[in-house]
């Protein structure tokens, strides 16, 4: 947040409300802040013990940066490994992941409880709650699971917390194994948001019901600074060019940080940055405290 706000002892960072349009500057350590998002109440070692694991993977990243926005481009391969998973962390971290987990939870809570029948769905609460449970009660729990918003599932801390340790290993590869693109903005300059790490659809598919996704992306917009923005490019683009080399040879390639190169900057491209930001922002957008406008 520090390379999108103002050089002060304590620096502060313009924040624009996609809710209703205020527009505040607050200082860096408040913003995108959401208290206990990620408590464990009762673990061992504290119930911050995750939030100091992700400080500590962001201090790495924030190092990595500094040192590509410095000039060291292609990263190490070492590097590359330690930006790629803060990058597959910020993916999965936010509140519309819990969100989508809700969502998914209560779809299949839903369908479950509807499937079961009335016999089941007795036995299992009593069960469970260790006393007899009502006819009105099931009842009721049939009826609500019918409707489309009659039920409710919250994902838990903890059920996010395992959700983003699953899969970071396995999308680490579609960060890393995809080409690297930096530039370096002068009288352009970038917003970021509090999901910054944006997925750009092929241009070619127009198809809407299709989605996008890490794997399908045609690339991935990443704002490092205000000055500085990463384009994870598409690896397929690499294999059309060459489609006798095997995948794993051009997957070394790319890892290697062979096909890594810096772009010159444009006015188009720092419109094309932001656009993304913010088509992929949920609640805020950031910049610096001293811009007035929002337009590239």
């Amino acid at each position: 947040m520090k390379g999108f706000a103002s050089a002060d002892k304590r620096p502060r960072i313009g924040a624009a409300s996609l809710d209703d349009g205020r527009r505040l500057v607050v200082p860096t350590s408040d913003a995108t802040v959401r208290k206990n998002f990620y408590s464990l109440d009762g673990h061992p070692d504290g119930s911050d013990v995750f939030e100091k694991e992700l400080s500590r993977v962001e201090r790495d990243a924030s190092a990595v940066i500094k040192k590509a926005v410095a000039g060291a481009w292609p990263l190490t391969r070492e590097d590359r490994e330690i930006l790629g998973t803060f990058l597959a962390f910020q993916f999965l971290r936010g509140p519309d992941t819990r969100t989508s987990l809700d969502q998914i939870s209560t779809t299949l809570l839903s369908k479950v409880i509807s499937q079961l029948g009335a016999d089941v769905i007795r036995d299992t609460l009593a069960k469970s709650g260790g006393k007899p449970v009502s006819d009105d009660i099931v009842r009721r729990l049939l009826e609500q699971a019918s409707q489309p918003d009659g039920l409710t599932a919250r994902t838990t801390s903890a059920g996010h917390i395992n959700h983003m340790l699953e899969l970071v290993p396995e999308l680490v590869r579609y960060f890393v194994g995809r080409p690297g693109v930096l530039i370096r903005f002068s009288s352009r300059k970038l917003l970021t948001c509090e999901t910054p790490v944006a997925l750009v659809p092929n241009p070619e598919f127009q198809d809407v019901y299709s989605g996008v996704g890490l794997m399908n992306a045609w690339g991935i917009t990443v704002p490092l600074t205000r000055e500085v923005g990463l384009l994870l490019a598409n690896l397929m683009a690499l294999a059309e060019e060459d489609p006798q080399k095997p995948p794993e040879e051009l997957l070394e390639d790319v890892v290697s940080g062979k096909f890594d190169h810096e772009q010159n900057p444009s006015t188009k491209m720092a419109h094309f940055f932001n656009n993304h930001t913010i088509g992929n922002a949920r609640r805020w957008i950031f910049h610096h405290p001293g811009r007035r406008s929002l337009a590239a």
